[in-house]
């Protein structure tokens, strides 16, 4: 990497940052309509324009097919915006009736990160350390309400759970997995039993958000993860970690009166997806999206139009779920589902393309002893409970920096 002085070392800190603060800024006062988004959402816009304005300073550029094929994708979302059924909702992401600041612009900031973590990114002991340490207090956050003890509900008369900061349950279970497969990384690069801790309470509140997505996702990683047992050097370590995993889970059932074996009870039902209720009600939903799909294939109803569409066509399915749940339907618990709904068929087709360039880049990483495997995995795993979840901006920022890292052909992205 060639040295482009301040500015790289600004975008570099400013990555950080917003990937430290973003999941737990929130606002809890009442009144606001949404004490989560509504500190997330500015915090984000300032970030990637702090970003933004750094990279037009020190002309920087660089053309490869990855960036290339997410340009495309970005340029089909702007179209579906244009042609969507409410345009100004579609570009900004929020109105005072819907949205969930996912518009184009967000997806414009997403894809700073992405270049900015991809070209200027660096990765330290410090730094992770220091993150993992701050965002540690949003996992004993969400065990603490997994367990019915949280001010924050009392005060703002909150429908229970566990959603820490994040704002939601799926959400959080998203977010965590993230950063429970980064933690487990830090502690496998390093072989300490003192960051044995940040696996621990990260798996711990995986279990406490109640997500069935994320727990298919971790399992699945977690399978493919014991081809690590051939590296002598951290084979102790790692059945060190499965086997923490296993006590947290009989301490956490045994505490919450068997609440968690429970619900892995209905993961083989719920995924008969012959059964319209599948999913929480997912299969309907995914039924909803390919109708719009079918409407619009080649814009899509537009970015945050998804509820709009259902209504301007009048969707069965989406009256028929609406009175039985007296929900309205705004995403597709689908993210691949949804980006076609949303923006078309060759926005779907673009962003498949860019994902496929990155892990083809990084076949020979994946299954070796690095940072990049970790982070592959760890994008691995957002990208399978992401079939059953949506994006927000409490986590995404996460997933497009490591993703931007994970593309990066530096070799020097983990520095003493």
């Amino acid at each position: 990497m060639r040295d482009l002085g301040p500015s790289s070392l600004k975008i570099n800190r400013a990555l950080w940052v917003l990937v430290t603060l973003i999941p737990i800024i929130i606002i809890p006062v009442k009144g606001l309509p949404d004490i989560f988004n509504t500190a997330k959402a500015p915090v984000l816009a300032l970030g990637a324009v702090y970003i933004t304005f750094h990279l037009i300073k020190i002309k920087e550029f660089k053309k490869t097919f990855t960036t290339l094929a997410l340009l495309v994708y970005l340029c089909f979302v702007f179209i579906a915006s244009l042609f969507a059924y409410k345009p100004l909702l579609a570009l900004s992401g929020v109105s005072l009736s819907a949205g969930r600041f996912e518009g184009f612009l967000t997806f414009f900031f997403y894809a700073v990160m992405f270049y900015s973590a991809k070209e200027h990114m660096l990765l330290t002991k410090k730094n992770i350390q220091f993150f993992l340490c701050t965002q540690a207090f949003v996992a004993v956050y969400a065990i603490t309400q997994f367990f019915k003890i949280d001010p924050l509900v009392e005060y703002l008369h909150y429908t229970k759970g566990s959603y820490a900061t994040i704002g939601n349950q799926n959400f959080l279970a998203s977010w965590t997995l993230l950063m429970l497969v980064i933690a487990v990384g830090f502690y496998m690069k390093y072989r300490k039993g003192i960051y044995l801790i940040f696996p621990i309470l990260f798996f711990g509140a995986l279990l406490a958000s109640n997500t069935r997505g994320a727990w298919i996702a971790l399992f699945t990683v977690g399978v493919a993860s014991l081809y690590f047992l051939r590296f002598t050097e951290v084979r102790r370590h790692h059945i060190t970690v499965l086997i923490s995993f296993l006590l947290v889970f009989l301490t956490m059932n045994f505490l919450s009166e068997s609440k968690i074996q429970q619900r892995t009870k209905t993961i083989k039902s719920e995924l008969n997806i012959n059964n319209e209720w599948a999913g929480s009600g997912r299969a309907l939903i995914w039924r909803m999206s390919l109708d719009i799909i079918e409407e619009h294939p080649f814009f899509g109803a537009g970015p945050e139009n998804l509820k709009e569409a259902l209504r301007q066509t009048k969707n069965k399915r989406s009256k028929v779920y609406g009175k039985l749940t007296g929900h309205t339907v705004d995403k597709s618990h689908n993210e691949l589902l949804h980006i076609a709904a949303v923006s078309g068929l060759p926005a779907l087709f673009a962003y498949l393309i860019f994902l496929i360039l990155i892990f083809k880049q990084n076949t020979r990483n994946i299954f070796r002893l690095s940072a990049r495997s970790v982070i592959a995995f760890a994008v691995l795993a957002y990208l399978i409970q992401s079939l059953f979840n949506i994006s927000v901006i409490a986590v995404a920022p996460l997933f497009w920096v490591l993703l931007g890292i994970l593309a990066s052909q530096r070799k020097d992205i983990w520095i003493q």
